[in-house]
């Protein structure tokens, strides 16, 4: 028979066959859409046994993308967090949830013990993978447990993609690591909607500063929802030990019973302390001001700590007659390059500002492979640096720790009628480094004086270069009798340095664009 006769007698059986799968994949869709309808309506909490209380309700009924329910021990919110992810699974077919927690130790003792506590949801016909510490169920949605405590830990996670992330106790995992992992969330198809973040803690730990801005201080204590950068909601639930009825009293004895940063952080959710804070000292009332109107006469100097994927961040320093340091200005950013972060520092300076020394990071000196040292780069577009040095982290921060305390009030804090204030003063507008002091914690592992290294410590790095070369801060000896007066050559030298050039277009004649950046000899040293 030919081959076209073949063709057209196969062509209706053909037809009919595909007829036929169409109308198979047609109603295998709409079983599923019957089987998804159908689990919208079960009742997930209840199958498992969990009645949850007022506030928990209120975190399981927010539809907000991000979502931190946090402050007090013993509001329940490693539950909550269990729970809501379970029911997202059964109720959105095929997703892949996210559970995380620092250490596989603490994941353990909390998501996976609350796991077991319900029979690893087998009551929703989900089947628990204890090698992989992955919750499976029928419909193809999978939980996975896993664990990230630095940078490289998360980086496991690069392939894969989640449609919900669950933070258990945030705030003991640094910002960095949360913020990749936050990168992972996506879908490629639409019948996998991201549902967004769900996160859970106590104050405390590297996370408390990122964590406090982003939730705490931006939503007002969670009087309202904000929109982030991106366009995604943001909402804080703050969490209470009485709004958990299961509490028995015991343990509500044990947490009023702590020692007080302890007491404050999980009795009464305080955010503004908690244990291992490693500046308690910060007064916001005391160490901070609205801008005023510096003294030209005053020294400027810069600390300066370099980044990129992580921030940069660089500070403007005025030093006043009695040594007291005054941070007046600040650039804090990430994904700038050196060339464009030395343009950035010379075009955030006033017209015949002189800064100087500019003291770096002494890694800023250093060679990789065939690059240049990042400080001449800089020194090539008019930012010359000085290198920290100085004896290292610690040294470091006790000289911040020194510069925090109380000396005799300044000119401006005498007029409000203050006899002390400290030694070191910022103004509002640097709104970094007034976020970072406070939230520092120590370090956990190393040296018990030193600060936690993972947590976001970027411009009090850069504080701490300059403070540690300004010296011990401003004294106030008390004389037996009036001191000899300096001679005048002894005044014109705070300090001995040299500097890059900002010239003043009202100045000499000189061609601004040639001078910028030249170095010159200090007005002081001459």
């Amino acid at each position: 028979m030919p081959r076209s006769s073949r063709s057209s007698s196969n062509s209706p059986l053909l037809e009919a066959k595909q007829q036929r799968l169409k109308q198979l994949r047609r109603a295998k869709a709409e079983l599923r859409r019957l089987e998804a309808e159908r689990l919208k309506r079960i009742d997930v909490f209840g199958l498992l046994g969990y009645v949850p209380t007022d506030r928990q309700r209120e975190f399981h009924a927010a539809t907000e993308f991000d979502v931190l329910y946090g402050g007090a021990a013993g509001g329940g919110k490693t539950k909550a967090l269990l729970m809501e992810g379970i029911r997202a699974c059964v109720r959105h077919p095929g997703i892949r949830v996210g559970a995380f927690r620092r250490t596989y130790g603490e994941l353990k003792e909390s998501l996976l013990a609350e796991l077991a506590e319900v029979g690893y949801a087998r009551a929703l016909g989900a089947s628990w993978n204890g090698t992989e510490y992955e919750l499976r169920f029928g419909n193809g949605s999978l939980m996975m447990f896993r664990y990230a405590e630095t940078i490289k830990d998360a980086t496991r996670r690069q392939g894969g993609q989640y449609q919900l992330i669950l933070f258990d106790e945030r705030t003991l995992t640094g910002p960095e690591v949360c913020g990749f992992l936050e990168s992972r969330l996506r879908s490629g198809r639409a019948d996998r909607p991201v549902l967004g973040i769900r996160s859970g803690t106590n104050p405390g730990g590297a996370g408390h500063g990122t964590v406090k801005a982003r939730y705490i201080d931006a939503t007002g204590y969670g009087a309202r929802v904000i929109t982030d950068r991106r366009g995604r909601s943001v909402r804080f639930i703050p969490s209470k030990l009485a709004d958990n009825p299961h509490v028995n009293a015991e343990y509500a004895d044990d947490l009023r019973n702590l020692p007080e940063q302890l007491r404050r952080a999980f009795l009464d959710g305080d955010w503004d302390s908690f244990l291992g804070q490693a500046f308690g000292e910060w007064s916001h009332d005391r160490h901070t001001l609205d801008p005023i109107t510096l003294p030209p006469s005053w020294r400027r100097v810069m600390g300066l700590d370099w980044g990129f994927a992580a921030p940069w961040a660089a500070l403007w320093i005025a030093v006043d007659e009695d040594g007291r340091a005054w941070v007046y200005r600040e650039a804090y950013k990430t994904k700038v390059g050196e060339e464009d972060q030395a343009r950035r520092i010379l075009a955030a300076e006033a017209p015949g500002e002189h800064v100087a020394p500019r003291w770096a990071d002494d890694a800023m000196w250093a060679t990789r492979g065939s690059a240049r040292p990042i400080a001449s780069i800089y020194a090539e577009h008019g930012v010359h640096l000085t290198e920290a040095g100085k004896g290292g982290r610690v040294a470091g921060w006790q000289r911040l720790r020194s510069y925090l305390g109380d000396a005799p009030a300044c000119a401006h804090h005498r007029a409000l009628g203050w006899d002390e204030c400290p030694r070191l003063h910022v103004f509002r507008t640097c709104e970094n480094l007034t976020r970072e002091i406070p939230a520092l914690p120590f370090a956990t592992s190393g040296d018990p004086e030193d600060v936690d290294s993972t947590a976001s410590d970027h411009a009090a790095d850069a504080l701490r270069y300059a403070l540690i070369n300004l010296g011990g801060g401003p004294k106030f000896p008390i004389h037996d009798e009036a001191p000899t007066p300096a001679r005048p050559d002894e005044l014109k030298q705070p300090f001995g340095g040299r500097y890059a050039v900002n010239p003043d277009p009202d100045g000499p004649d000189d061609d601004p664009d040639e001078q910028r950046g030249k170095v010159a000899v200090s007005p002081w040293a001459q």
